[in-house]
């Protein structure tokens, strides 16, 4: 009785700890990359407004694991993600990723441009539930995220520089 005792009170003590130092982590992660491109902002908005093109850049997509794959000027889907655009304006784009887990992820892409170079960043925003596990889970996204992204904005790079 006494092991067990020792036990239930050892379990709950850690998972406090563990719950106690998931409060330092915050509930609102961005992954964010970008990249400059040497050319104007309307040569390379088409590339992210219309997401039929996104084939030809974006790693991200490129995955055999994805089944009835479709891509639309307004989104792309498949059997386990779907990706919607929700907003456009000059120098922006807005989407919703929408995992077969349920999960939305906001995502974008911003262009800024200086003296004729193109700053483009990606970013997804990811809000965290108050789970312990979703929030140390969090530490990995980047690590994740940023190798696709960065190999995307540098195919984006080379394709519309080329174009040029």
């Amino acid at each position: 009785m006494r092991l067990i005792k020792l036990a239930v009170i050892s379990f709950v003590a850690i998972f406090l700890v563990v719950f106690l130092l998931s409060l330092l982590i915050p509930s609102h992660v961005r992954v964010s990359r970008a990249i400059n491109i040497d050319a104007p902002v309307d040569s390379v908005m088409p590339q992210l407004t219309d997401i039929r093109n996104w084939k030809s850049w974006n790693t991200m997509l490129d995955n055999a694991a994805y089944k009835d794959v479709k891509y639309e000027e307004n989104g792309f889907h498949s059997d386990q993600v779907q990706i919607v655009r929700t907003g456009v304006k000059a120098d922006s784009v807005l989407t919703t990723w929408h995992q077969q887990s349920g999960r939305d992820i906001l995502s974008g892409m911003a262009c800024f441009n200086f003296n004729g170079v193109t700053a483009v960043q990606w970013y997804f925003d990811f809000h965290l539930r108050w789970y312990p596990w979703e929030k140390i889970g969090s530490i990995i996204f980047d690590k994740q995220l940023g190798p696709p992204m960065e190999k995307s904005l540098d195919n984006l790079k080379k394709m519309v520089e080329k174009q040029r």
